[in-house]
């Protein structure tokens, strides 16, 4: 249902912040009592049955962290923050090109205080925005996030120059909880990859 009234949730959202705040309290509740089951390792597992409970279950979940970044987008403020970090212990993110999203993402991860950092966080980067991928990564993580627990996925994005495989290196010095590190189909050869061999 809340999924149904996305919009009309956004847009009450983004009138009033007290209404904010009692919008996420709710799905809060309602994530809590929907996805208590999941767990984190659920969301990189690519061979469920295609008819499970559980993938839909991931799905319905991924939907709904889509749904509280957008009411943060609407209001980035601490107390809204803080309720998201409550509603989402994992944070799995398609980040194909869409700049409110990656501004939104950005944000959470940037003010997220150390203690509510969630239990992961999930990135799958689009090859047609390598260089937005690039940006958001370097602008995201200038220095290291004591506790992040992150996967990254990069496959199909053609990292095929020195400059940018330099550039992915430097941010995942500062990811140093990076759990994985998908770069299938990069177009990177063998020896581009010795600098990601810590």
């Amino acid at each position: 249902k809340a999924h149904e009234l996305s919009k009309l949730l956004q847009f009450t959202c983004g009138s009033d912040s007290r209404a904010a705040q009692a919008v996420m309290e709710k799905l809060s509740n309602l994530g809590n009592r929907e996805f208590s089951h999941l767990q984190a390792d659920d969301f990189t597992k690519s061979h469920l049955p295609v008819k499970s409970q559980l993938k839909k279950s991931v799905e319905t979940y991924k939907q709904f962290v889509l749904l509280c970044l957008h009411i943060l987008n609407e209001r980035k403020e601490p107390e809204v923050l803080q309720a998201v970090s409550r509603a989402l212990p994992v944070v799995i993110c398609g980040c194909h090109g869409n700049s409110k999203q990656l501004a939104t993402l950005k944000y959470y991860l940037k003010n997220i205080q150390p203690p509510h950092l969630p239990d992961r966080v999930i990135l799958d980067m689009d090859s047609a925005f390598l260089m937005a991928a690039l940006q958001f990564l370097e602008q995201t993580f200038p220095s290291p996030i004591p506790g992040l627990e992150l996967d990254l996925k990069l496959s199909f994005v053609p990292l095929d120059t020195p400059d940018q495989t330099a550039r992915l290196v430097s941010v995942l010095e500062n990811i140093p909880s990076l759990r994985v590190l998908n770069l299938s189909s990069t177009q990177l050869a063998p020896s581009s990859l010795q600098p990601l061999v810590r």
